[in-house]
C-alpha cells in the first residue's frame, strides 16, 4: 500500500524539487508577450513624458494672472498663439497672455497652469476672458510624473497583462525577455479509452482527459502536447513516457494511478532514473491515488482515470508545480469571494476540494456545491471552480464565506 502525504508535505515536495528548475528565456515581440513571464526588468530610459503636459482643453497661463478672477470680473489675457499636437510651442507665456492648448499638448515656456475651456469665454477679438482662477500645476501632468527616467517599471517574474504591452510600448520596447514556456507532454492510458472521434462500444469511453488536460495547460500558459492513448502495459507506457521526456518539462499520464494489478504508472517512473517517485497518494478528494514523480529534472504526474478527478488534481496540483517551476512571483489562481448557500459536511483526515457553481442574487456572490461522484463527467461543465475544505473540518456552513478558485 502506498504512503499517502498530507497536501501541505505533497506541496513542500514539489517546492523542494522543482524550485531550481531553469526554463530558459527567449526574445518575442511584445504583440506576443501576452501572458507570459517577464524575465528581466524593464527600466524606463526617459521620463514619461518627456514634457509638461496638458491633461485638459483650455488655455496655457501664468496661474498669478488668473488670481481674482469670477464670473462677474473676469480676468481679460491677450491670445498669443495655439498648441499644436506633437510640435514643440514656438512661443513662449509672459504676463497677462495666453495660448490655446488640447489635451496632451505640450505646456510653453512661461505658463504654468492650464484653465479648462469651461471657464473661459472668446468673444473673437484676440482675448480670452477667464472666469475662474487657477493654481500653479492646474490641468497639468509634470514631466516625468508618470514614470521616471531610470525607474524599474516592471519587473522579472511578473506575468504580463495588456496594460503591461502597453507600457513596454509606451517605454519604446519592441521585443521583451520572456522565460521561455514550459512544455507539457499529455498521455492517456487504459484498454478501454478510445480516440473521441470513435463511437465507444461496451465498457468503451472517449478520451476525456487529454482534451479537458490540454485546454488547463494551455490556460496557465504551457505549450501542451498530445502523445495519445496507450495501452495498459509497461513497456508500451515506458515507451511513450520516455519519448515525452525528451521534448517536455513536464509528463502527465492519466489513468495507471491506482493500485490495481494492470496500473503500472510508478513502475515506469522508478524505473526511468533517479529519484523516481516522490509521492504516490495524496490525502484529498477527489484524487487521492495521484503520483508525482521526478526523473532527473522533469517532473512525471499520474492523474486519476476518472475526469472530473483528474481536471481537480491537475488544477490544484499541477498548477502548483508550474508555479514552482517557472519562479512566478504570484499565484496563476484567480479567486472569487462568495457565501455558501447550503451546509456540507466533510470527511475528516483527508482535505477536500469541492466544485461550486457560482451565482449572484441581490448583489452578492453565492457558491453552491456540485454533487456528483468523480467519474462522472457533468460536473465539469456545471463547475465554475472550487473551494478548499481544510484536514480536519467538518465541512462548510451555509452562509459561510468561501473563496473560490474559477477553473
Amino acid at each position: 500500500m502506498f504512503e499517502v502525504k498530507s497536501v501541505k508535505e505533497t506541496f513542500g515536495i514539489i517546492y523542494d524539487n522543482f524550485r531550481d528548475t531553469d526554463p530558459g528565456s527567449e526574445k518575442v515581440s511584445i504583440l506576443d508577450a501576452l501572458g507570459r513571464l517577464l524575465d528581466e526588468d524593464l527600466v524606463s530610459d526617459s521620463d514619461i513624458p518627456a514634457f509638461h503636459r496638458s491633461s485638459v482643453d483650455g488655455y496655457a497661463v501664468k496661474a498669478k494672472d488668473t488670481f481674482g478672477a469670477s464670473e462677474s470680473m473676469p480676468c481679460q489675457l491677450n491670445i498669443v498663439g495655439e498648441v499644436r499636437m506633437g510640435e514643440k510651442p514656438g512661443f513662449a507665456i509672459k504676463s497677462d497672455t495666453a495660448a490655446y492648448i488640447p489635451t496632451g499638448g505640450e505646456l510653453p515656456e512661461g505658463a504654468d497652469s492650464v484653465v479648462m475651456v469651461e471657464y473661459t469665454e472668446d468673444f473673437g477679438d484676440g482675448d480670452i476672458f477667464i472666469n475662474k482662477p487657477c493654481a500653479p500645476g492646474n490641468g497639468l501632468v509634470y514631466r516625468g510624473d508618470d514614470v521616471r527616467q531610470g525607474s524599474v517599471v516592471l519587473e522579472k517574474g511578473q506575468k504580463l497583462r495588456s496594460q503591461d504591452i502597453g507600457m513596454m510600448a509606451a517605454l519604446g520596447y519592441e521585443e521583451v525577455l520572456v522565460r521561455k514556456k514550459l512544455r507539457i507532454g499529455i498521455i492517456s492510458t487504459g484498454d478501454e479509452v478510445v480516440p473521441i472521434g470513435t463511437i465507444p462500444e461496451g465498457a468503451q469511453v472517449r478520451d476525456i482527459n487529454s482534451y479537458a488536460v490540454y485546454a488547463s495547460a494551455q490556460r496557465m500558459g504551457l505549450d501542451p502536447v498530445l502523445f495519445g492513448i496507450v495501452r495498459d502495459g509497461f513497456d508500451e507506457i515506458n515507451d511513450t513516457v520516455k519519448r515525452a521526456m525528451e521534448v517536455c518539462d513536464i509528463v502527465v499520464v492519466s489513468g495507471g494511478s491506482s493500485m490495481g494489478t494492470k496500473d503500472v504508472t510508478v513502475k515506469v517512473i522508478d524505473s526511468l532514473g533517479e529519484p523516481g517517485v516522490l509521492v504516490h497518494g495524496i490525502a484529498v478528494k477527489p484524487g487521492k491515488p495521484t503520483i508525482l514523480g521526478r526523473v532527473g529534472t522533469k517532473a512525471v504526474i499520474g492523474l486519476p482515470g476518472h475526469p472530473a478527478s483528474a481536471y481537480v488534481i491537475f488544477n490544484v496540483f499541477v498548477r502548483r508545480l508550474v508555479e514552482v517551476m517557472e519562479g512566478r512571483s504570484g499565484s496563476l489562481e484567480e479567486s472569487v469571494r462568495a457565501e455558501m448557500d447550503t451546509n456540507y459536511p466533510s470527511n475528516q483526515g483527508r482535505e477536500e476540494y469541492l466544485s461550486v457553481t457560482l451565482y449572484e442574487k441581490d448583489g452578492k456572490a453565492y457558491a453552491s456545491p456540485v454533487f456528483g461522484k468523480s467519474g462522472m463527467i457533468s460536473t465539469l461543465t456545471t463547475s465554475h471552480g472550487y473551494i478548499h475544505i481544510s484536514r480536519g473540518s467538518e465541512g462548510v456552513a451555509r452562509g459561510q464565506m468561501v473563496d473560490v478558485m474559477v477553473f
